[in-house]
């Protein structure tokens, strides 16, 4: 890659961080600037939204390894990742390049049919949306009983259009049967599956 992408990549990574913090970043800021502790004072959550926008970006994947290793990280080695992962993205010819998707996980591959968020993802958007109140939505069981009120609803569908491009009305009715994190990521398979249903940005 280019000093130009190398540049891109960071600018992206910057204005994401910048927009999460809501705050502008500090003048001292450089690639040897820390994301977490001594740094950018980044935490696990924050973590696991940051590898969500550049996932989107960048049509690359981290495994919960890597965005756990995000606490140690410098900017500079998060941006040389994000370069490394491109390169191998734009090599790989299993990589969905007209819709520029990446490829789900082996672990989620069969969970989550292409453009249906995986079981983890599901935990991910219920950890952002605090209605399961968790730094690490790794801890979240498959089972773990959830409960939606009108108010929560309207921001999980939130964070799933802003997190996945994905708008989708959760017909109230079925709230009801909304009752766990299998429950909600069964809902979803099967509303984004459906011909006349969920409609992707």
């Amino acid at each position: 890659m280019t000093t130009t992408d190398t540049e891109r990549i960071s600018d992206f990574v910057l204005g994401a961080i910048r927009d999460m913090l809501n705050m502008p970043l500090p003048d001292t800021t450089s690639p040897d600037t820390p994301l977490g502790a001594g740094g950018l004072e980044l935490e696990s959550l924050s973590y696991v939204e940051l590898s969500v926008h550049i996932e989107r970006e960048f049509g690359i994947q981290f495994s919960d390894e890597a965005v756990d290793g995000f606490a140690t990280a410098t900017l500079g080695e998060l941006v040389s990742d994000i370069r490394t992962r491109t390169a191998e993205a734009d090599a790989d010819t299993d990589t969905d390049t007209d819709t520029g998707t990446p490829r789900p996980s082996a672990e989620s591959a069969e969970a989550a049919p292409a453009g249906v968020p995986s079981l983890f993802d599901v935990k991910r958007l219920l950890a952002l949306s605090q209605i399961i109140p968790v730094a690490d939505p790794e801890s979240i069981a498959d089972d773990e009983p959830v409960v939606l009120d009108s108010l929560t609803l309207v921001w999980f569908q939130y964070q799933l259009n802003e997190q996945h491009g994905i708008e989708l009305d959760i017909d109230h009715a079925a709230v009801d049967e909304l009752t766990s994190v299998t429950a909600i990521h069964a809902y979803l398979r099967d509303a984004l599956t459906a011909p006349t249903e969920a409609v992707g940005r």
